[in-house]
Formats: structure tokens, C-alpha cells, sequence
């Protein structure tokens, strides 16, 4: 075919010049390089087209988000099957979509829980907008409890535990007594709130792989690789991360509309009352459909994990405490 054949001039006018990649030469297929990866758009072009880029990226993740959220509260396991069915670019990431959901939960449950100090007669502790009864007299945040039959003092009466090598235990009283000042100082448990903030988030984080060696183990013969068992583990303590959510925002409602007994206030009580049951029912929901065993194993390995599960939080929850108070 000559050069100058008709039906070659609008082929070449469709395909247009081939595009190089900047980086490796190699030719471009899209707007990032086969070879390389490298994408075609740089920094280096009109501002209005890196915006125009950002905001279609937020755009994009806040879309997947809201189209994320619905399955994962009403559908028990259908975002854990179709992750493994291949079809996932609809949806957001396990892993961010439990870095999303915890940032949210965190957020929602420190803002549900207000100190008010009313000076040295007084402390009240207002959780989900609902305070606890004033304390009076002597206010006991200090630290004072017992060893060996004597309250404890770092100097005359310190904690020691004879596997801990002499100077570990003279720096962990030392962070007790520091500790101590701290809450003296400020005459509240604010101070000790912030602290296990700080390190409750990276304390359930590690949890995740432990749990997902828990099903990794329960469910052995199902020849599943770990990381199945993980993303079944982060879809789960999303979904648990979701409903604490909703469960603190129903309670902030209850407290703004209907502070006193009726209708509205029954109703958001009621929603509450189904959030909580939901964990369980859907979680159960979704280990049956995941795993697709029948459902008198899957009840006595649901009851096993659980209950695990649970000792395993709650020593987790109190090294965080104690992380928290050391490190005040």
C-alpha cells in the first residue's frame, strides 16, 4: 500500500504520532508507561489541571466509600466474597476502608466522652452526654494502690518484678510516681483518657494479624492462604468500627432531639438497643458465608473465636492503659 492510499491517510489521522515515555523511551499504550510505570502527568503542567486531577481523585474515593458502606453494614461477607471474586476496583480497600472507619470511631467516641473538673470537691465524668453522680470529699486520682499490704511509693514501697532487671524496675516506678504528678496536677483523668488514645489505635491495629491466625487456625482444612483469613479479619473490625459509629452518633442524637422520655427518644433508644445486636448476628452472618461450612461448626468455631477474641482484647486493652499511664 503506496503512501499516498486513501485508506491509509485517515488511519494515520486516528492513531495520531506515537507518544514516548519520558523516562524509559518505551512507547505509550495510556497515561502511565507499561515499562516503567511512570505516569505521563507530572507536577510540572497549569495549576488548574492539578486541581482538577485532586478533586476528581476525592471525588472518586468518595464515591467508593459511599458505595462501600451500604454493603458492609447490610450485607454480611458480600465485600469479603467479591474481593476474592476479582471484583474490587469498585470498592475501597480493606485496608483503608479500616484506616477510614477507625479514624471515624476514635474520633466519634473521644467526642462523646467530656470531663468536667468542678474543682477539688467534685469530679464528674460525662460519657455519651450523660453525667455520673459528683464525687465529694477526698478525690482518689493519685495512684495510691497497695503492694505488699502498704500503698504504694516509689521509694520507700515501689513495684518490683523479680524477671525485671533492677534499673527497668526503678524507670517503670519512676514513670509511675511521673504519672502520678500528672494526674495530681491536672485533678482530673484527662490526662490518662489522652494517653490511651494515643496508643489504643496501634494496639487494636496489631490485633489484626493475630485474629486473622486465629481463623487462620479454625479454619485449617480450608487450605485458605493468610491473607484471606486477614482481609476477613479487616472487613470485620470495619464493620465493627462502622457500628460503634453509628451507635455513639444515635446516642449524641438521643441526647440533642429527645433528652427526656417519648416517642423519638424510645425510637433512638430502640435504634441503638438493634445496632448492638447487629454486631453479632452479622458478624456470625459473615463468617457463615465466607467460609461456607455448616452452621453447627460454624456456631462452635464463631463461639471459640469469639470468646478468645474477647480475652485477647481485653489484655490488650489493659497494656494499652498501662502504656497510656507510663508514658503521661
Amino acid at each position: 500500500m503506496s503512501a499516498s492510499d486513501p485508506v491509509a491517510e485517515p488511519t494515520a489521522a486516528l492513531t495520531g504520532p506515537t507518544r514516548a515515555c519520558e523516562n524509559c523511551g518505551a512507547a505509550l499504550l495510556g497515561e502511565h508507561c507499561h515499562a516503567c510505570g511512570q505516569p505521563t502527568k507530572g507536577l510540572v503542567r497549569h495549576f488548574g489541571s492539578i486541581l482538577g486531577d485532586f478533586f476528581d481523585t476525592v471525588l472518586n474515593i468518595d464515591s467508593r466509600v459511599l458505595r462501600t458502606l451500604w454493603p458492609l453494614f447490610a450485607r454480611p461477607g458480600y465485600l469479603t466474597r467479591e474481593y476474592f471474586a476479582g471484583r474490587r476496583v469498585r470498592y475501597v480497600t480493606p485496608v483503608r476502608l479500616y484506616l477510614f472507619l477507625s479514624v471515624v470511631m476514635f474520633f466519634a467516641i473521644q467526642g462523646s466522652i467530656n470531663i468536667d473538673n468542678e474543682g477539688s470537691g467534685g469530679l464528674r465524668v460525662n460519657v455519651d452526654g450523660k453525667p455520673a453522680p459528683a464525687q465529694t470529699g477526698h478525690q482518689n486520682n493519685s495512684l495510691d494502690f497497695p503492694i505488699n499490704g502498704k500503698l504504694w511509693n516509689p521509694e520507700t514501697n515501689p513495684v518490683t518484678f523479680g524477671w525485671l532487671p533492677a534499673p527497668l524496675n526503678k524507670a517503670l516506678n519512676h514513670r509511675l510516681a511521673h504519672a502520678r504528678d500528672v494526674l495530681k496536677q491536672s485533678n482530673s483523668e484527662k490526662p490518662l483518657l489522652d494517653g490511651l488514645f494515643n496508643v489504643l489505635p496501634q494496639t487494636l491495629f496489631l490485633l489484626m494479624p493475630l485474629f486473622a491466625l486465629m481463623l487462620k487456625l479454625a479454619y485449617w482444612f480450608k487450605r485458605r492462604l493468610y491473607m484471606e483469613h486477614l482481609i476477613v479479619a479487616l472487613h470485620s473490625h470495619s464493620f465493627i468500627a462502622l457500628m460503634l459509629s453509628l451507635i455513639v452518633f444515635l446516642s449524641k442524637l438521643q441526647d440533642w432531639l429527645a433528652p427526656t422520655d417519648g416517642f423519638f427518644n424510645g425510637l433512638l433508644g430502640l435504634g441503638m438497643g438493634l445496632s448492638w445486636l447487629w454486631i453479632p448476628i452479622c458478624l456470625l452472618l459473615m463468617q457463615k458465608r465466607v467460609y461456607g461450612q455448616g452452621w453447627p461448626m460454624t456456631l462452635i468455631k464463631y463461639a471459640v473465636l469469639g470468646m478468645s477474641y474477647f480475652v485477647l482484647l481485653g489484655i490488650s486493652l489493659a497494656g494499652a492503659m498501662l502504656v497510656g499511664l507510663l508514658t503521661l
